[in-house]
């Protein structure tokens, strides 16, 4: 009888949707911790882990074993993914699982800014009634600014389109004019974006060119009416520059899901005019299922070479 692939959850998943079938041998430890991770991690040949585990150089250099580490989701941050390949590692990951979610989660940020959602439900607990203080805006008629055209990107260019909204979209990587045409979206310059849209949205990796991409410049680039939706990487916004940016009116608003340190502090969390939510753009029961269920595909199919 063939020795079974070990698995190591590390984290919270929904581990009945993993379905590896009777060649893995699974072992769900999901609080396990870094110390207890790096005496036992070389005796599995998969990790599997979400954002709490952090797949270092001495995770990797102790699994002496390993031959795939996996994220259900999008993100690899917490996962050197550089030394894991030179170490002949795989990582796998399930972005596309997560594409609807974020997609609606967004349209609603762009929805809440527009109609004061969070100030009227506020208001409203608190005995007020500012009906006339209230006054909120319509997204059909206006422009979508979409920064990287991936799965989500697409998706809310969609649905932008759907509800009568213009789609202004930035890429660096060359977009097929097939996908313009399906999309009704119109390439631009990354200036030309920021200076034209009445809606920002992000969606790009965290890397050193994307870094603080949103600074003090592109903020005040703006429309004073735009506003500005982030739910890709924390750090892609500068959000020092960004509250200060909202307290003097330079937007007129911003929500964020995602924060340079998470939970974030600082002064984003007392600017005006701005929704936060605690990175939860993914987090419907939908997607997380689909997040586990596509790693597990993933991983029958490659130890089935």
């Amino acid at each position: 009888m063939p020795t079974p692939v070990r698995v190591l959850v590390c984290d919270n998943v929904e581990i009945e949707h993993l379905s590896l079938g009777p060649s893995f041998q699974l072992d769900y430890r999901p609080g396990i911790s870094k110390d207890e991770l790096l005496r036992t991690v070389g005796g599995y040949d998969v990790l599997i882990v979400r954002s709490r585990t952090k797949v270092d150089r001495d995770v990797l250099d102790r699994g002496s074993s390993l031959k795939v580490v996996a994220r259900p989701g999008t993100g690899l941050d917490n996962i050197d993914v550089e030394y894991a390949k030179r170490k002949g590692i795989e990582v796998f990951n399930s972005p596309e699982s997560l594409v609807e979610a974020v997609a609606e989660h967004v349209t609603l940020l762009m929805l809440a800014l527009s109609r004061k959602l969070t100030q009227a439900d506020q208001s409203t607990k608190a005995g007020k009634w500012e009906k006339g203080g209230l006054m909120g805006s319509e997204l059909k008629g206006k422009v979508l600014g979409i920064v990287g055209l991936g799965r989500i990107g697409k998706r809310i260019a969609a649905i932008a389109s759907v509800l009568g909204m213009s789609v202004l979209v930035y890429d660096v990587i060359v977009i097929p004019q097939q996908v313009v045409e399906e999309l009704h979206c119109r390439i631009v310059g990354l200036d030309e974006l920021f200076s034209s849209s009445d809606y920002i949205t992000l969606h790009v990796p965290m890397t050193a060119e994307t870094r603080h991409m949103v600074d003090s410049n592109k903020l005040s680039s703006m429309k004073r009416t735009a506003f500005l939706v982030n739910t890709s990487r924390g750090g892609v916004v500068d959000e020092a520059s960004l509250a200060d940016a909202l307290e003097k009116g330079v937007i007129a608003g911003a929500a964020l899901d995602v924060f340079e340190a998470e939970p974030p502090s600082g002064t984003i969390l007392s600017a005006p005019n701005v929704v936060l939510t605690p990175h939860i753009g993914g987090q419907t029961a939908e997607a997380q299922v689909n997040a586990i269920t596509v790693v597990g595909d993933k991983l029958r199919t490659y130890f089935s070479k």
